[in-house]
């Protein structure tokens, strides 16, 4: 034994635990979750992706209309703009829709959802914005390149809704 008294235990402090709990992800980060996970299983599974759209550009471009879709029907649901039977429908009749043949497909389809439910008109002009103006671009530069072949006549039929 020695000679030597014992010390007293130091006194310990408690440990904090300094880590702050991890926030509820938002609906927008879970749509977004889920339209990524749908973007991964299309690359490997080819009858997923083929009852989306028939390419894959579209395919991506479908799982976006899907996503702010669902999106807005939550908010409407939570704003009580929706009743879940409503909501269900309005899912329902977009998956009828698919799959998708091309950008004219999808816009054709998406103006006929946004006619029958005017919640719906932003995300129908969201998409057919850009295609509207690249098609002007595109007869501009037709009748560019006919005007200045000497081809007045042609011009004329492009801008009156030709596509020679």
């Amino acid at each position: 034994m020695s000679d030597q008294p014992t010390q007293p235990a130091a006194p310990t402090t408690p440990v904090q635990d300094t880590t702050q709990p991890t926030p509820e992800p938002t609906l927008e980060q879970e749509l977004d979750q889920v339209a990524q996970n749908t973007k991964q299983l299309i690359q490997t599974d080819a009858a997923a992706a083929q009852s989306l759209a028939s390419t894959s550009a579209m395919q991506d471009i479908v799982i976006d209309v899907e996503k702010e879709l669902l999106d807005e029907i939550m908010k409407r649901l939570e704003d009580n703009q929706l009743s879940p039977e409503q909501a269900q429908s309005l899912a329902k009749e977009f998956l009828s829709y698919l799959p998708i043949q091309d950008q004219k497909d999808l816009l054709d389809k998406l103006y006929k959802m946004s006619q029958e439910n005017k919640e719906f008109q932003g995300i129908y002009l969201k998409y057919a914005q850009p295609v509207r103006e690249n098609e002007r671009l595109e007869k501009l530069k037709l009748m560019s390149e006919h005007i200045q072949k000497g081809n007045i006549e042609e011009a004329l039929a492009v801008a009156k809704g030709g596509t020679q």
